[in-house]
């Protein structure tokens, strides 16, 4: 699974905003005339800021990206052929897009992959929400905001004026509904999107969306926020073709992803040593002799969270057994103060490891949680992927047969 961003697919907002402008301006307005606007605009290049503060880091992360774009009615995969290029500012790390309505390539400085529309064209579409653009311009559509399923009564729109750098701006807020997942346990107590409008020429020159999400009494924070720092009507179209790619990029033929094959019944579990939270260590073998769950997760995994719930009942139950349970996290960077707090919220009270990716790839991951359960010998018994209300019931089968032995 991957990080949970509750951010909702954002579609389709004008089938609601067929209002003439008369008078004194609505937030509707002003969206319909930004829809207008984004409407007349078929090719351009620009350049955008991306800010984003994931549910599971206190920390912002920026990106910046150029693309130049023209739109073609006839494709049904983008709607328009590209070429963007971004670098993340906490590491420097480029990635670089050319779609041409026959193939789209994904390349860094050296090496990149190569997709044939006529062979992948479904997955093409289905992963083309990964690549960062500034939807307002770019979006088959063009709306300047895209709200899923959209119901006028459930939304609150008020309209302000505000100054966007130098630029005077109308400021649309829109108040979402908020959302219960029960089988997670989580509610959305917050959802709400600014969208900052040129009151010149009504562009879409910034929108920004915030969550604030409530789970096991720990209330977490999501922002993304994307603001259009330069535009022009008129797209390079020399950047638009095959010979944009530089020579020395050695590209390979798209290979899509392969689940991995599950760890055998039976297997001895891999073996490794990792730092615990106090800053001592502790390996594998070292369990040797007890019953042991093996915990994959990360911090912003909704079902993570529910799995590692449950696992703490398991593990009081059970505490004056042999038997322990261990939380490894190949995923987030290992900062022991924010994991803390995060355990604490939680009241989680077993080990907690971080780990990296490659012990991940030598248990065979492919989804969050992941859970081993570990016989005296360190053979695995079960292996439990992703959250059900039956992981409790499956757990405690295995562990009372396991124990006795």
């Amino acid at each position: 699974m991957k990080k949970l961003f509750l951010t909702v697919s954002i579609m389709a907002i004008v089938s609601v905003l067929h209002i003439p402008c008369s008078g004194h301006p609505t937030a509707k307005n002003v969206l319909q005339k930004a829809y207008q606007k984004c409407q007349s605009i078929q090719s351009g290049h620009y350049e955008m800021v991306k800010r984003v503060k994931s549910t599971s880091s206190n920390d912002t992360t920026l990106y910046r990206s150029a693309c130049d774009f023209k739109k073609l009615s006839d494709d049904t995969v983008f709607g328009m052929i590209f070429t963007l290029s971004g670098v993340y500012a906490y590491n420097g790390s480029h990635n670089n897009y050319l779609y041409t309505g026959k193939e789209l390539v994904n390349f860094d400085d050296s090496t990149g992959t190569i997709q044939p529309c006529n062979l992948w064209a479904n997955d093409i579409f289905n992963s083309k929400h990964n690549i960062p653009f500034y939807t307002p311009l770019t979006d088959k559509n063009s709306h300047p905001l895209y709200i899923n399923k959209l119901q006028d009564e459930a939304y609150t729109y008020s309209l302000s004026k505000t100054i966007l750098d130098g630029k005077p701006c109308y400021l649309v807020n829109i108040c979402c509904p908020t959302s219960n997942i029960e089988t997670l346990n989580i509610q959305t107590t917050r959802h709400e999107i600014n969208i900052w409008i040129d009151k010149k020429d009504y562009m879409p020159l910034q929108y920004a969306i915030a969550l604030d999400i409530l789970s096991m009494q720990d209330t977490l924070h999501q922002y993304e926020e994307y603001k259009l720092t330069a535009f022009t009507p008129n797209a390079d179209e020399s950047k638009l073709t095959m010979k944009t790619i530089p020579e020395t990029i050695i590209l390979k033929e798209y290979e899509p992803y392969k689940v991995p094959t599950p760890l055998p019944k039976g297997a001895a579990a891999p073996q490794w040593s990792l730092p615990t939270l106090s800053g001592d260590s502790v390996s594998l073998a070292d369990l040797k002799g007890k019953v042991v769950v093996l915990d994959f997760f990360f911090k912003s995994c909704a079902p993570c969270w529910e799995a590692m719930t449950v696992l703490q009942r398991l593990y009081k139950k059970y505490s004056d057994k042999d038997f322990v349970v261990i939380g490894i996290d190949p995923v987030d960077a290992p900062q022991k103060e924010e994991m803390e707090t995060f355990l604490s919220k939680r009241g989680i009270t077993y080990p907690i490891l971080f780990a990296n990716r490659e012990l991940a790839a030598a248990y065979h991951i492919y989804g969050y949680p992941m859970l081993f359960l570990l016989n005296r010998d360190g053979k695995i018994v079960a292996i439990e992927r992703g959250f059900s209300k039956e992981l409790e019931e499956n757990l405690e089968k295995h562990l009372d047969v396991l124990l006795k032995q």
